[in-house]
């Protein structure tokens, strides 16, 4: 007697329920496998983020630490009618840079000359044992500085002795900012004079203005007027974030990536740092 129609579905969906058993078990481990990834996902991004943060907190202190040691410097011309070569050595001495803030290359002070005082001025260098200095670059302009201190002066910073930077647009901008505005200014991207052919890393300089009249920035004057110039600090980007990294962040080694840019665009132009 053949199987009626039932018994042979029976039949049929007893036969399958194996492989029904098969693909839900599949489907529930696809389902668990998505849920414990999506988790280890939203962990890991948690833990960048924070890791981030941290990173970011740092290069911030690190920025306003140098600030106030600008400001110190700012301090030290309020005090003195002449800050001479022999006081600026002394006052960066103390402050023992590679110690305490390894990745700056050094402090500076950028003097502000009319046209009408150029000659006078690189006179004035030269009878302190400079015979060959001179404005760089070359050239008449309305506005004229010079690199006049920047301790440690060693061989590095040497090549940096009596350039003009605010005859470099990036440079200028951030110069400017700081005249105008009485607080710090960061430059864009540049290529430090200090660089050579060899370990050549991106850089940014940090700028305070000082002027002439007691009570510096806070004072009511005309600041474009009144500027004496910039206490400043070149960075080097590589020196400084490797620094930061390993003395602040050292269990990122080998496990984050990070690049930092200059503006919003990521790519080589603007790139300033990357760890990887």
């Amino acid at each position: 007697m053949p199987p009626s129609d039932s018994q042979t579905r029976r039949n049929v969906f007893l036969q399958a329920v194996p492989w029904l058993i098969l693909v839900a078990g599949i489907l529930l481990s696809l389902g668990q496998w998505h849920v414990a990834s999506q988790h280890a996902r939203d962990k890991a991004r948690t833990e960048f983020e924070f890791h981030l943060d941290r990173v970011v907190d740092s290069l911030e202190n690190r920025i306003l630490a140098n600030e106030q040691v600008l400001r110190g410097v700012v301090g030290l011309f309020d005090a003195s009618d002449d800050v001479d070569r022999r006081e600026f050595r002394a006052f960066v001495a103390a402050l023992h840079l590679n110690e305490r803030f390894p990745g700056i290359q050094g402090v500076g002070f950028a003097l502000s000359i009319a046209p009408a005082q150029k000659a006078a001025h690189v006179s004035e260098v030269r009878r302190q044992g400079f015979p060959g200095y001179d404005l760089r670059p070359p050239g008449d302009r309305e506005t004229y500085t010079s690199i006049i201190y920047l301790e440690p002066f060693d061989w590095r910073n040497r090549r940096a002795f009596g350039y003009d930077m605010y005859s470099e647009p990036v440079r200028q901008k951030a110069m400017a900012r700081a005249r105008d505005t009485g607080h710090a200014a960061l430059s864009g991207k540049v290529r430090l004079v200090q660089e050579t052919d060899k370990d050549v890393q991106a850089g940014a300089l940090l700028y305070v203005p000082v002027y002439r009249s007691r009570g510096g920035a806070q004072a009511d004057v005309n600041r474009g007027a009144s500027l004496l110039g910039w206490a400043y600090s070149p960075l080097r980007m590589k020196d400084m974030m490797d620094s930061l990294l390993q003395r602040d962040h050292p269990e990122l080694a080998g496990r984050v990536a990070i690049a930092i840019h200059d503006g919003t665009t990521a790519d080589d132009a603007s790139l300033l740092y990357d760890s990887a």
